[in-house]
C-alpha cells in the first residue's frame, strides 16, 4: 500500500511539467551514455583530472524504479560543475552527434543551466524524504509494522508543511538569486511539487483498510506504550488486533503486567529480541507479538517472490518436486 502510493509521489514528481527541462536533461544524458561504453571511460578519466580520486559513474536510471531517477539527480547534482567542459571536449570530436549538441547547448546556457540546478537541488532535498520512506516500507529483514503508524505521520506532517510553504531554506533562496531567477516563482513550482504529493497521498492513505492496524500494532512497541501517555495502556485502543477485541483473563493479567515495565527499557529496543526474552514471563504477548510484528507492510516480498520463481523455474529444472521448490524458494529468498 505505502510503497505504492510513494512510487506514484515519486513518478509524478519526475513527469512534472514544471521540471520537463530537467528531465529532458537527464533523459539526452542517459542516451549518450548507454550507447557508448567509451564515453563512460573517458568520463572517469576527465573526473580523474580534476582531482576526484575515486570517481564513481554516473547511476543511470531505470524508467520502472523511480527512486533509481533520484539517484540520478542525487549524483548529478554534486558533478554538474564538471559536466561543461567534458561535454563540450566530446561535442569538438563528434561534431554532428546531435544529443551531444543538445546537451552542451543547455550546459552553456546559462539560464537552462541555473535552473537545471535549481531543480537539482530541490528535488536532491526535499525528495530524500521519500526515499527514505520507501526504503523503510520495503525492509523485509526487520519488524518494523509497529513504527509504521508513526512513520506516515511524519510524512503526512512533511508534505503537508511544505505544500503552503514560503521557505525552502536559505541555500535554495541563495541559489535562486545567485541564478537571477524570482524567488516567488521558482517557490510556487516547489509548492505545486508538494501540493501533488498532497493529493496522491490524501486520496489512499489516510482511509486505508490496513491503517488500523498499522496504528493497533503500534501495542507491540514496548516505547510507544510506556510514553508518559496513559491512555496508550488502554488495550482496547489496538482492537485491530483480533485477540485484544476480546481479551482473555490471563491476556489481561500480562497486559498490565507489560504496561508496568517502564524502567527496563534503556537505548535502543530491538523488537523481535525484546519479545523473545519476554517469552517466560509473557507466553501469550510474546507469541502475538512474534506474530504481529513481523508482518509484511508492503507486497514487495511478494513480488521478489515472483520473481525469483521464475529463475527457479527455468528451462533446465521443470521436474522439480513441490518440496523441493518450496526448500530453493526458502534458500533464495533468505540468502541462505
Amino acid at each position: 500500500m505505502c510503497a505504492h502510493i510513494l512510487n506514484l509521489i515519486g513518478d509524478t514528481w519526475r513527469t512534472l511539467p514544471q521540471f520537463r527541462i530537467l528531465k529532458d536533461f537527464l533523459d539526452k544524458v542517459k542516451e549518450i551514455f548507454v550507447s557508448s561504453p567509451a564515453r563512460r571511460g573517458r568520463y572517469i578519466t576527465h573526473l580523474k583530472m580534476h582531482g576526484i580520486l575515486s570517481p564513481c559513474k554516473i547511476p543511470l536510471y531505470n524508467k520502472t524504479h523511480w527512486n533509481s531517477w533520484f539517484r540520478m539527480v542525487s549524483y548529478t547534482k554534486d558533478h554538474i560543475i564538471y559536466w561543461p567542459s567534458f561535454f563540450k571536449a566530446e561535442l569538438d570530436n563528434d561534431k554532428k552527434h546531435n544529443t551531444l549538441a543538445i546537451i552542451n547547448s543547455c550546459l552553456q546556457n546559462e539560464q537552462e543551466l541555473g535552473l537545471i540546478i535549481i531543480y537539482l537541488n530541490f528535488i536532491s532535498f526535499y525528495a530524500s524524504e521519500f526515499i527514505q520512506c520507501l526504503d523503510f516500507f520495503q525492509k523485509i529483514k526487520k519488524p518494523v509494522i509497529p513504527f509504521a503508524e508513526l512513520r506516515l505521520q511524519q510524512l503526512t506532517a512533511y508534505i503537508e508543511t511544505y505544500r503552503n510553504s514560503n521557505d525552502f531554506g536559505p541555500s535554495l533562496e541563495n541559489l535562486i538569486i545567485q541564478h537571477r531567477f524570482n524567488t516567488h516563482e521558482i517557490y510556487s513550482v516547489f509548492r505545486m511539487a508538494f501540493e501533488v504529493a498532497y493529493d496522491k497521498f490524501t486520496a489512499h492513505i489516510p482511509n486505508h483498510p490496513a491503517r488500523s492496524l498499522f496504528f493497533s500494532c503500534q501495542a507491540f512497541d514496548p516505547k510507544f506504550i510506556h510514553f508518559e501517555d496513559a491512555l496508550r495502556k488502554n488495550i482496547q485502543q489496538y482492537n485491530a488486533v483480533k485477540e485484544f477485541e476480546n481479551p482473555s483473563d490471563e491476556l489481561l493479567r500480562e497486559w498490565g503486567i507489560y504496561c508496568g515495565l517502564n524502567n527496563e527499557l534503556i537505548g535502543e529496543v530491538e523488537l523481535d529480541k525484546y519479545w523473545l526474552n519476554k517469552a517466560t514471563q509473557l507466553p501469550i504477548l510474546s507469541n502475538l507479538a512474534l506474530d504481529y510484528i513481523w508482518l509484511p507492510i508492503s507486497s514487495c516480498t511478494v513480488e521478489r517472490s515472483f520473481s525469483m520463481y521464475n529463475s527457479l523455474l527455468d528451462s533446465d529444472r521443470q521436474n522439480l518436486s513441490l518440496d523441493s521448490l518450496k526448500r530453493l524458494s526458502m534458500l533464495y529468498f533468505n540468502g541462505v
